[in-house]
């Protein structure tokens, strides 16, 4: 059961988001008061060719994060674990309605640049310690490539600040994807000092179809299917943890396909429940091998509620 408890654990971490109209702003008609979240997790081992149930971890639903607003601007979201603890709060500095900075605590934060209305550049720093820098290009009024920088390589080592301060710039596509994209990148950091990396963005009118990902030896791919629902994260600027298709996009991700050069395949479906044109619910069920006779799987439901 402590593979389980890591799993749940590991499950409990994070989410990323996408796209924009104008750069840097966010005012959708439908404000998210809050995001709830919701697991069931079956350990399960092969045995004479049939998957048995060897143990289920139940998460019940909690409010994982909180949105706070201040009339049009999104002032700060509160993120909670499943205990009802606040783990941190993730807070939001805007010159006039463009947002120009992102800070959890006391030190660590983004710093964003814009470019005749363009981002530009997001400097992440730990205290007065520059730790990465994205820059960005646009083709066609979309951003097609995010270029990475580690000025942290050199040590052998990386503690990644969250990433939500992607939020307001690039698609909320699944977040499993990319939380298990990026923590390959943390892992290829760690062992071969990689400095540098790209990732690349291919769009069918005001979705996200493909992400690409370059580090090294290291390529992965991600390609989205969509539903033609309003998605309630668009415009909100986050390249948030490996599902950087769900934010930036128009609309609702149904499915994702993933492959690496590892030979490593997922893919995940996303079923919702809809409350007129937005989503109230996001299910989606699927399975991770830890050998050939070991998974783990998964139902997880994000529950939207709305000011």
């Amino acid at each position: 059961m402590k593979k389980l408890t890591l799993m749940v654990a590991v499950l409990a971490m994070g989410l990323f988001f996408v796209s924009c109209n104008k750069e840097g702003q966010f005012n959708p008609k439908n404000k998210i008061d809050r995001i709830g979240f919701s697991a069931t997790i079956n350990y399960e081992v092969l045995s004479n060719n049939v998957w048995t149930n060897q143990g289920t971890q139940e998460i019940s639903r909690y409010a994982r994060e909180i949105w706070n607003w201040d009339g049009k601007l999104l002032k700060s979201i509160s993120h909670y674990n499943n205990s009802g603890e606040l783990s941190y709060t993730e807070s939001y500095e805007y010159d006039g309605n463009r947002l120009s900075k992102v800070s959890w605590g006391t030190a660590g934060h983004y710093i964003l640049n814009y470019d005749h209305g363009k981002i530009a550049n997001i400097d992440g720093y730990n205290g007065t310690e520059k730790k990465v820098t994205y820059v960005f290009t646009h083709e066609k009024g979309k951003i097609s490539r995010i270029n990475v920088t580690n000025y942290d390589a050199s040590k052998g080592a990386f503690d990644p600040m969250p990433m939500n301060a992607f939020r307001f710039f690039i698609p909320s596509a699944n977040f499993e994807a990319f939380t298990e994209m990026m923590a390959k990148i943390y892992s290829e950091m760690n062992t071969k000092s990689i400095e540098t990396w790209t990732i690349d963005f291919e769009w069918d009118g005001k979705n996200i179809k493909k992400i690409s990902h370059l580090s090294g030896n290291y390529t992965a791919n991600y390609t989205y299917e969509y539903d033609n629902k309003y998605n309630p994260y668009s415009g909100l600027f986050d390249i948030s943890d490996y599902d950087y298709g769900m934010i930036m996009s128009k609309n609702n991700i149904t499915r994702m396909t993933a492959d690496n050069s590892n030979n490593q395949h997922v893919e995940r479906d996303y079923v919702y429940t809809y409350d007129g044109n937005v989503p109230e619910m996001q299910t989606c069920s699927y399975a991770e091998a830890e050998s050939s006779t070991e998974r783990f799987v998964y139902t997880t439901i994000y529950y939207y509620e709305y000011k």
